[in-house]
């Protein structure tokens, strides 16, 4: 007989794999102390969870100990406590089940699962406890309960839990348990946070020592340690010699820095303490180190540890709270103990205390030294993390105070620890309980300050010898993580770093402006008189045509009475492009008026049209626009070019104003384009970040055939996305960004997409058998579907008949139980989005990638290669507009820069003939949009008559 799957096992296996094995196995190990506070924490809860059961409930309607069958459940008791089912292998006890109503195979009611759990908060390994015993539960009853629920915390509060209808990962949990029961090779060995609790726990950390496992690292997650798996790194060894530095670009705003555990196994394999950069802590003469500690249920402090440094003076405080009732107590003494100092930094080691001050912000609103203290408090463990790699597994602060050799009384001191002496304390209260619990955290302290002081000094060395690869600080090696980068042989651009100080200077004095300059320049010569050219003063442009300007209307009275007034006239040169078939001209326009006299009102004035007259006009910008959009010519380049081929002096902060005029111009073709996609039957979506000069934004495309739009939005929220497509009624292709999922409309997931992300996983995952015959069968089916398209097209009528093939295939897979977990989750990936994997089957013209969008975004990528960290939200959006219009003009077949010229908004009605056609002469003001210069034939010199002034 095989061994039997207990509800203990299963808990096990929720928490580690590994455990559940052993356990299966018949190994017992040897229970930590914790873990039996917490299993008689467990009992407790049980106990006034039945307490409380039965003070509702009568006695007769509350069974126990019955037999887990579908005639001992038709009974109808209100609860059922503590039933067995017996089912090979199976052997699983339900702390209870309740009574609700809704029919099922028992009847007019069911019964929903309950556990009893010590913990203060439900975590995800109740919920899918829950999950399992609720799917168990309805092969008995014929109803899976829609939710389940936990007693739980000292407090015995009780939660609802609601169960996901999907049995599919209970199923695959179960069918794991019971593959694991039959004999076969143990499951990887991977360290976790229930290590410390587990009865197993010196076994898996001799093994994982033994082979040099890579979860000895405590952070590194499960997701990261089998990407490296994939790869063959496996050992810590083999971690450390793949650490690369990358360098930070100039224009990356984070701040934080990431945490490389490739440096911290290269800490390890090096035993040196290696540093990214000097830690940036604020020092102050007074420095106070706090540790606090608080009961299980992390409810409230009862001891607070102090260590204040006063320039060397050292006081130690313990601040010792018997009851919840005086945590506000120890508080209020630790802020008048503080208050005493002026000028101090507050240190404490993770993120406990900050919380504490949060919570204690509540009842002591507006307390200047509260205040004070939160803004002068620092924890160090984000500095150590981000900063400093000890060579050590953890960064916790008992395995860095011992590597600087810090002590503890108990060898066996720990956290978990000394919430077992509080709970004795609590019942017995013995005063040897309470001093060591205060012994140990005063060494908490000491410990505390012993790292703070090395990283102060670490941070303070590595500052006054940057010439140093290396220092020393008492008796550890201390190095720079830039050292451990392999040299390439690649010839690498920017400025060097010297040793020696003589090679710094000379070095500085080689560079090319440095030495044309301040050298080549004495010699006279080619140099000198390159110079001189540069100097010269810009020339005279010649004037190609005059327009006076006058007005028939006075502007302050309204008379009509208007007269020449004595004096000069008033000239004003405005800048233009003729575009014609066979080049580009320049055109120089001379605005001219003289002073005008209503003889009504006396007055002087100059026409307002005049005063407002643009200095370039749509011609010059639209050509601009066009080069900037259409051939990402930089703005200074622009400016460049202006002057060197048209001999025009327009400034690049001119031409960045011509992008916002011509983008206010175009808001109307822009809001056409959107409707035209909105109203019509396929839209291509896709999204992209973009980096700011401060912060960073997303970047959103929408594509048809015949249209694009990009959006600018401030976050990847698809709220925005949902309300804008609410009246769409056609096919929406995209990824697989759960953004999309829930607009209200067809879906077409992009399958490109999809055959990426597995020829990815494959190439990572070279060796997984499972997984390799599930592409290999999917790919089968697309490749069949492919070859219809590639030989009729995207038409139903011949697509429909692949509908078969998709059923079939997923027939074959359903009865498969895959080992894998990589196959596991693309079959519930293939599963979840089947209905939209395939509706282009349904459909015509309907695409199965995303291509459209993807091809769409190509000009904005290279655009942000050039511009990105530079650009501002209020320019980009700018940007977008005319991207939008060039881009649909590309999809269309339509010439960008004669649509420009054209001065047309309305892009459906635009007809390109292929000839440039330029627009009547009008004199344009600043914030209208600007006409092309058309030469007069008849005379050099227009007059235009204004009668509104």
């Amino acid at each position: 007989m095989g061994a039997r799957i207990t509800g203990d096992i299963i808990e096990s296996y929720l928490t580690c794999k590994l455990k559940a094995h052993l356990k299966l196995a018949g190994n017992q190990g040897i229970r930590s102390d914790y873990e039996g506070f917490l299993l008689q924490t467990r009992r407790e809860v049980r106990q006034q969870a039945i307490g409380k059961i039965l003070s509702k409930t009568s006695r007769d309607d509350v069974a126990s100990n019955i037999p887990f069958t579908a005639a001992s459940l038709r009974a109808g008791s209100s609860y059922v406590l503590d039933t067995i089912l017996e089912d090979d292998p199976l052997s699983v006890s339900f702390d209870g089940l309740k009574k609700v109503d809704g029919p099922s195979g028992l009847g007019d009611f069911h019964y929903v699962p309950m556990l009893f759990h010590e913990a203060n908060a439900v975590g995800k390994a109740q919920r899918l406890l829950l999950e399992l015993l609720g799917w168990i539960l309805s092969r008995s009853q014929g109803r899976l309960p829609a939710y389940g629920i936990v007693w739980h915390g000292r407090e015995c509060k009780v939660t609802k839990v609601r169960l996901n209808p999907d049995t599919q990962r209970s199923e695959r949990l179960l069918r794991e348990l019971k593959e694991m029961a039959s004999p076969g090779l143990p499951p990887s060995l991977i360290l976790n946070n229930h290590c410390p609790v587990c009865e197993f726990r010196q076994r898996c950390h001799d093994q994982a020592v033994q082979e040099d496992n890579i979860s000895l690292l405590r952070g590194i997650g499960d997701k990261e340690i089998r990407k490296l798996n994939r790869k063959g790194i496996f050992t810590i060894a083999q971690l450390s010699c793949i650490f690369r530095l990358r360098k930070r670009g100039k224009r990356v705003k984070r701040q934080n820095q990431p945490h490389y555990f490739a440096l911290q196994a290269s800490a390890i394999r090096d035993k040196k303490i290696y540093v990214l950069k000097p830690p940036p802590i604020p020092s102050s003469p007074v420095r106070i180190y706090l540790d606090i500690e608080g009961n299980s249920e992390r409810t409230f402090v009862y001891l607070l540890g102090m260590i204040v440094d006063d320039r060397g003076n050292e006081t130690r405080y313990s601040l010792w709270a018997d009851r919840p009732e005086e945590e506000e107590l120890i508080f209020q003494q630790m802020l008048e103990i503080i208050s005493r100092y002026e000028d101090f930094r507050l240190i404490h080691f993770g993120s406990y205390e900050a919380a504490f001050f949060r919570r204690m912000k509540k009842t002591f609103t507006g307390h200047p030294t509260l205040t004070k203290l939160t803004e002068r408090s620092i924890n160090i463990l984000p500095t150590i993390y981000s900063h400093i790699y000890f060579p050590l597994h953890s960064n916790g602060l008992k395995a860095i105070g011992s590597y600087l050799g810090c002590t503890w009384s108990d060898p066996d001191a720990s956290g978990l620890k000394s919430i077992i002496l509080r709970s004795k304390w609590e019942t017995l209260h013995d005063e040897n309980l309470k001093q060591e619990l205060v012994r140990y955290n005063l060494e908490d302290c000491m410990a505390l300050k012993r790292v703070a002081e090395l990283v102060y000094k670490i941070g303070e060395g590595l500052t006054e010898e940057k010439s140093q690869p290396e220092i020393a600080l008492e008796g550890h090696v201390i190095g720079r993580a830039e050292d451990i980068n392999t040299v390439s042989s690649r010839q690498k651009y920017g400025k060097s770093s010297f040793v020696i100080p003589d090679f710094e200077h000379i070095n500085s004095c080689a560079y090319f402006d440095y030495q044309r300059e301040k050298v080549f320049l004495r010699a006279g010569g080619s140099v000198r008189k390159a110079r001189s050219r540069r100097k010269e003063r810009r020339r005279r442009v010649r004037v190609n045509r005059t327009i006076t300007v006058r007005s028939n209307k006075c502007p302050l009275c309204g008379g009509s009475e208007i007269v020449r007034a004595a004096g000069p006239a008033h000239t004003k040169l405005a800048y233009d492009l003729k575009l014609t078939e066979s080049g580009i001209n320049r055109q120089v326009i001379a605005c001219t008026c003289v002073l005008h006299q209503c003889n009504e009102c006396q007055k002087r004035f100059l026409p307002s049209r005049y005063k407002r007259r643009a200095k370039h006009f749509h011609n010059l910008k639209s050509w601009a626009m066009y080069q900037h959009v259409a051939h990402r010519i930089s703005f200074k380049r622009l400016q460049e070019i202006f002057s060197e081929c048209f001999g025009l002096h327009v400034h690049y902060e001119e031409i960045h104003n011509f992008k916002q005029i011509m983008a206010l111009y175009y808001q109307k073709t822009y809001k056409q384009i959107l409707s035209n996609l909105l109203t019509g039957n396929l839209i291509h979506a896709d999204e992209t970040n973009v980096n700011f000069q401060i912060g960073k934004g997303y970047i959103w495309v929408l594509a048809n055939m015949k249209n694009v739009v990009y959006v600018y939005r401030p976050n990847r929220d698809g709220d925005w996305l949902q309300e804008l497509l609410s009246g769409f009624t056609g096919v929406l292709v995209s990824d697989f960004f759960s953004a999309y999922d829930s607009i209200p409309c067809e879906q077409q997931k992009c399958l490109v997409h999809l055959i990426r992300d597995m020829n990815h996983d494959l190439l990572c995952s070279p060796y997984d058998q499972e997984y390799k015959s599930l592409v290999s069968q999917f790919g089968v089916l697309l490749r069949g579907i492919i070859d219809t398209i590639d030989r009729y097209g995207l038409r139903r009528f011949h697509l429909h008949k692949h509908e078969v093939d998709v059923d079939r295939f997923y027939l074959k897979l359903n009865g498969q139980s895959f080992k894998s977990e990589l196959a596991s989750e693309y079959w519930q990936r293939l599963v979840k989005y089947r209905e939209k994997l395939f509706l282009f089957l349904r459909h015509d013209n309907v695409p199965w990638n995303n291509n459209n969008a993807e091809h769409a975004f190509r000009p904005f990528a290279n655009y942000r290669n050039t511009s990105d960290g530079m650009m501002t939200d209020t320019g980009l959006r700018d940007y977008l507009v005319l991207l939008s219009i060039y881009q649909t003009c590309k999809y269309r077949g339509i010439s960008f820069l004669r649509f420009l010229v054209s001065q047309e908004r309305d892009l459906n009605g635009f007809h390109d003939s292929g000839r440039m056609r330029t627009p009547k002469l009008s004199l344009q003001v600043y914030a209208e949009g600007f006409s092309s210069f058309a030469r007069n034939q008849e005379s050099k010199t227009s007059q235009i008559i204004y009668p509104n002034g």
